[in-house]
């Protein structure tokens, strides 16, 4: 009888553990949904719901897994443009109900993780809010008009010796010829970012040439990568607020212009870029000259010695860079265009 009644205290014990989810057994969580408007979601920010709208685009191609051929047709589908728009926070992510659209889906969940600086923190959970971030010993490395077939692969293999991360703004025909390279770029642990298809002046070609440029690098990207690039660099950082607002994706410039282009000479790219570099700064170079790429470990060594900590954009703007906006470094944002 004693024994009996040690067994069934131990089972009321196992069942009591159980139901409060302790001793090691997780209690189930939490399944309730939340209605909100986009209006609260993004303090009626109009630059925050174009950024909830291009993360829904990246959605809706994982989600039916398109292939590049399908990434026109994602910035056809109709995706809310008025603050009174409801969607609900549920514990996977934003769901939002879709109108009938060419990829025939009804409704989609972005993950919070892909709406981190883009809705308010309040709406996001704890893991996936933006924090402040001291950037007065961070700056970001970018290389423009790759990949190259040969540059590319031998300047990542400096950045991964180093261990820095860096951005890369391809052309959208340079991607087409050398997608293994652009995968590697990924693979490394850099950003990708949209540098148009073949480097015309968005000014000189209106907003409708512009934006077709964009969609066929953005595709190009996708169909190398399986994932849309965050952010478009202009070429000659030449655009206009129209093209800004119909791009809807970040704009990213520079705070400094090595000017490797016109050097093409190793010296004087390192020395451009060490004299003026601060704190918060977005540097310029390219990895379609043998010059540049032999500048950055130099470059690199001696930004580190100064205590800087070489980040991607994403980082140095701690996720934060919304569309129809355009970047120059940390505390230098204004509308595209201006």
């Amino acid at each position: 009888m004693k024994h009996k009644r040690w067994v069934y205290v131990g089972l009321l014990a196992a069942v009591t553990l159980l139901v409060l989810g302790i001793g090691g057994l997780p209690a189930q969580a939490k399944t309730t949904n939340k209605t909100v408007t986009f209006g609260q979601l993004t303090n009626k920010n109009t630059h925050r719901l174009a950024a909830i709208r291009q993360a829904a685009r990246q959605q809706i191609l994982k989600q039916t897994h398109a292939k590049s051929s399908k990434v026109a047709a994602v910035y056809r589908v109709k995706l809310p443009k008025h603050m009174t728009k409801k969607a609900t926070l549920t514990p996977q992510g934003l769901r939002m109900n879709l109108l009938a659209n060419s990829f025939k889906v009804k409704q989609i969940t972005i993950p919070y993780s892909q709406l981190k600086g883009k809705i308010l923190n309040r709406y996001l959970p704890k893991a996936n809010r933006t924090k402040a971030v001291k950037t007065n010993k961070m700056v970001a490395l970018t290389f423009d008009d790759g990949p190259d077939k040969t540059l590319t692969p031998r300047l990542l293999k400096t950045l991964k010796k180093y261990k820095v991360h860096a951005t890369f703004f391809e052309t959208g025909q340079n991607v087409s010829r050398y997608p293994q390279v652009t995968r590697a770029v990924l693979a490394g642990g850099n950003e990708v970012g949209n540098h148009s298809w073949n480097h015309p002046n968005f000014n000189s070609i209106g907003t409708a040439k512009t934006v077709s440029q964009v969609t066929r690098t953005n595709r190009a990207i996708y169909q190398a990568t399986g994932t849309l690039p965050q952010y478009v660099r202009p070429p000659y950082g030449n655009i206009t607020a129209a093209e800004g607002r119909s791009i809807e994706q970040p704009i990213v410039r520079w705070s400094v212009d090595s000017r490797d282009w016109a050097y093409l000479n190793k010296n004087k790219d390192i020395n451009e870029v060490m004299k003026d570099t601060r704190g918060g700064d977005i540097i310029l170079m390219h990895d379609i000259h043998s010059q540049s790429v032999a500048a950055v470990p130099t470059i690199i060594k001696r930004l580190k010695a100064k205590g800087y900590k070489l980040v991607t954009v994403s980082q140095l703007l701690n996720n934060q860079a919304l569309p129809g906006l355009q970047y120059f470094g940390v505390h230098d944002y204004r509308t595209a265009g201006k």
